[in-house]
């Protein structure tokens, strides 16, 4: 039997020429193909007040610390998130304080994260699940409330989402985008940081590689002059940067198959009893990284479609179970949402005959 996967790693043949070009270039490390990249997703997105780290978790431990993120201050954040979200509050000697979330969505909101904010509040954490964008213009105005707040936006799944007709990461603090293997594009592993302001920025450049700004090197011998901020080998090479720029010219065709496939899942969906889809706001652009049904009995549903060739799953198990946070809450609406969440596959990989298919036995599965 032919197994449909979930998740499926898009890899154009010229990446081939491209990366043994930078291999037999003398040149491996972070240097001009990197900048290539940064420059080619900078326009796309629309801000170039980016930084390539070498994965999105180290994009989001480096804006946690500059928002100050550190001993003795919190986080507000969501357990239904990938550890890659919530591990670097613990990194920076922090606690994550865990937020409710919404039953339509399964993301954070201003109802759930307002009455969590405390003078120890450095940041809140909020992901854009599965390429869903939250409702991030309200949580934004929690801001303008309290001081010394931050909103850390995890757009892993949303490379090319639109929250109102704008992209995410043109806007906000600080957006955390994933280049990792099974992402919209990939570099193998890679990350990126978008800043709202040039200060921020500069600082995430020094950040990624030790507290120094690698592009200075050129022009004096950084390691004889102070490092005032303490940072990570975090940077990106010129290697996996070269697999992302053979992707990127094919962003706009991935992306528009993800939509497509999820648009029409939400159509054929919509009215069958025992399948709840996720809300969406109608006026955004989703790109449906995975595709969220929310079924009573997910194991049954789950068993089913794996006997018909479908890999389907839960993505991310939640956070707040793991015993190296050391916090409980009660969180009725996580628990909820966590026990029917089921993940079915939408990616390009996905033509419309095969699309027929996973409907059908979705339906079967669930009468």
């Amino acid at each position: 039997m032919k197994k449909i996967p979930l998740f499926k790693t898009f890899m154009p043949l010229e990446a081939k020429n491209l990366i043994n070009k930078t291999l037999y270039s003398g040149y491996l490390a972070e240097g001009k193909i990197a900048e290539k990249f940064r420059l080619k997703i900078s326009k796309f997105i629309g801000n170039n007040n980016c930084v390539l780290t070498n994965s999105c978790t180290t994009a989001i431990t480096i804006a946690m610390k500059i928002s100050g993120v550190g001993p003795g201050t919190e986080v507000i954040t969501t357990p239904l998130t990938c550890i890659a979200g919530n591990q670097p509050i613990l990194t920076l000697g922090a606690t994550p304080v865990w937020a409710d979330v919404s039953r339509e969505t399964g993301m954070l909101t201003c109802e759930t994260i307002e009455p969590l904010i405390t003078r120890k509040t450095r940041a809140i954490y909020v992901l854009h699940k599965e390429g869903s964008p939250a409702k991030i213009e309200d949580i934004y105005k929690l801001k303008k409330k309290y001081k010394n707040l931050k909103i850390i936006e995890d757009a892993a799944h949303a490379f090319g989402a639109k929250r109102k007709k704008k992209k995410i990461g043109s806007f906000g603090d600080f957006v955390c985008f994933s280049f990792q293997a099974i992402k919209h594009i990939t570099t193998g592993d890679g990350g990126a940081i978008f800043c709202s302001n040039k200060k921020d920025y500069q600082i995430a450049r020094k950040l990624k590689w030790f507290g120094v700004d690698r592009d200075e090197r050129n022009n004096r011998d950084v390691w004889r002059e102070d490092i005032a901020e303490w940072g990570f080998k975090g940077n990106i090479n010129d290697i996996a940067s070269s697999i992302g720029l053979s992707q990127i010219k094919y962003i706009n065709w991935i992306l528009e198959r993800c939509y497509k496939n999820g648009k029409r899942y939400d159509e054929k969906f919509k009215n069958v009893e025992g399948i709840k889809t996720l809300v969406r706001d109608k006026s955004d652009y989703q790109t449906f990284w995975g595709y969220t049904i929310l079924v009573e009995n997910r194991k049954k549903v789950s068993d089913y479609l794996t006997k018909n060739g479908i890999q389907n799953g839960q993505i991310h198990v939640r956070n707040d179970l793991y015993s190296m946070f050391k916090t409980k809450k009660n969180l009725p609406n996580v628990d909820w949402f966590d026990k029917r969440e089921l993940a079915i596959p939408t990616g390009w990989w996905i033509d419309k005959k095969t699309q027929n298919y996973i409907i059908k036995k979705v339906i079967e599965a669930v009468s």
